[in-house]
Formats: structure tokens, sequence, C-alpha cells
């Protein structure tokens, strides 16, 4: 009886196989990349929202404002936050916060309203490192090291007097397209001061945009809570009423006290470009 001979692949129905291959991976790839995105940008969301319900919380048991600690108007020009071993400013009873500490206050939502420190970091961390504050914060009254355990921004509550005198006031009836809080404000960059975020304006191409964008999600958008309490991912920092921009006040500044009562300016900021 006559044997069967069997015949493998040639090598030309192997280079085939790889390619197809090759080409099914180019597309997964890229595509399971988006979905992981995608579903980071998600929960990144959902962090903002419970803390824009904590908020609401925080304003109702407090006569209709948010959280704020030793506040000089006089000093608003240059607000503070504590990354560091700042023993005084960490003790909750000590009573020695520093003036317009703008981590501090935030705080207060972990230590007044029992949210859990993981909702303050970004889950996306290909860029910036964060890391949950292992304190106990009803033992300490700010983040062990804001560099690491906040990766959101807030609007500036602690305004001028002459902001004051315009209508601006932290917990006040904010406009629905106020800006209350955001990804983490990139900050200055490393050139000229503010270059990174005053060069935006609406008809800057995308390259220039990207450079105002929160470094948390690759500088592609940021997510933003607004005073009613949505939140919306958007590509460009210049989300704010009337495309204001969210990261400087209207005069460019960085660091500074907003100017009007529409005036969103989220910090802290990126300390390291």
């Amino acid at each position: 009886m006559r044997a069967v001979r069997r015949r493998g692949f040639s090598i030309i129905e192997l280079l085939v196989v790889i390619g197809i291959i090759a080409v099914l991976m180019s597309i997964l790839f890229p595509m399971a990349e988006r979905m992981r995105h995608r579903a980071y940008i998600d929960s990144c969301a959902s962090n903002l929202r419970q803390i824009g319900q904590a908020l609401t919380i925080y304003a109702t048991d407090n006569g209709g404002a948010y959280p704020r600690t030793s506040y000089d108007p006089e000093r608003a020009e240059s607000p503070g936050w504590t990354a560091g071993n700042d023993k005084a400013n960490k003790d909750p009873f000590s009573g020695a916060h520093v003036p317009n500490d703008v981590t501090a206050a935030i705080y207060l939502l972990m230590r007044n309203e029992g949210l859990p420190a993981k909702l303050f970091i970004c889950p996306y961390n290909d860029v910036n490192v964060y890391a949950v504050d292992p304190a106990d914060p009803y033992n300490q009254g700010n983040f062990t090291d804001y560099n690491k355990n906040l990766g959101y921004s807030f609007a500036n509550m602690y305004p001028s007097s002459a902001a004051a005198a315009k209508g601006y006031k932290w917990g006040g009836k904010f406009s629905t397209d106020f800006v209350i809080a955001a990804d983490l404000n990139p900050g200055p960059g490393s050139t000229a001061p503010f270059d990174r975020l005053t060069a935006v304006t609406p008809t800057s191409p995308s390259s220039v945009r990207e450079k105002g964008n929160s470094n948390n999600h690759e500088s592609e958008g940021q997510n933003v809570l607004y005073a009613d309490g949505h939140v919306v991912y958007s590509n460009t920092c210049l989300c704010g009423v009337n495309q204001d921009n969210i990261y400087t006040n209207r005069g460019g500044q960085v660091s500074g006290s907003p100017v009007d009562k529409d005036d969103s300016m989220l910090i802290p900021f990126e300390t390291t470009p």
C-alpha cells in the first residue's frame, strides 16, 4: 500500500500567515489602548463627579460655603499649598494653617465628608505617577505630599478683595458653565513663564492647544467638573465661561487671584514641567 505524503506549509504561505497576524495586531493593539484610555477617562470623571457631590454636601452643611481654611484677602495674589513635612500645617488641631492654603481646604473633604483618598488621584498614571495618601485624615490637616496625593485642581477659593467686589464667591451661585475642578493644572512650563498656557486661543491648532492641557491624560484633554455637577472630557483648556482658560485668570496668571465672578482659575499647578 502506498503511503500518503503530507505536504507542509511553503515559505510563501508562512509569510502570508505572519503578514495577516501582523495586520490584525496593528488593528487590535491601538483599539485595546484606546479602550484602556477611555476606561481611565471614565474612572477619572467618576472621581470628579463624587468630589462635586461632596462639595455640595459640604456647602449644605456649612451655610452654602465650600471648604476653605484661614483666608487673608490681602495675600490672595499668592495662594499657597504645602508639600513636604510642614508639621504645623498638617496638624489639624494646631490652628497653624498658613493663610490661603488651597490643598488644606480640599483636604477638608476627606476629613469632614469622609471621601477616600483614592478619589483625589487621577487613575491614568502614565505621566504623573500618583499614590494614594496613606495618612489618617483625622490626624493631619493636609495631604502628605500634594505632588503625589492630589491629581486635581480646584477653583481658587481665596479671591482678592477686588474679585470679591465683582461677585466672585467660593460657594456662591456660580453659573452652570463655571468650572469648579479639573485634572491638575499643567503649570507655567519650562520656557518663558506662562507660555504654554497663555498661547492657547480659540483658533490655536491642536499642537498648541495640547500645551495648555493637563498632563494627566498625556495632554490630550482633561475631565472638567462644572458648577451644576456634570463632568465633561474637554480637549481644550478653553472650556470655562465664554471660552475662559480654566488654568489661568483673565490676566494670564497661573498663580494669583481670579478677576471676576466668571473667572475660573484652577490651582494648585504642577511645580515641575
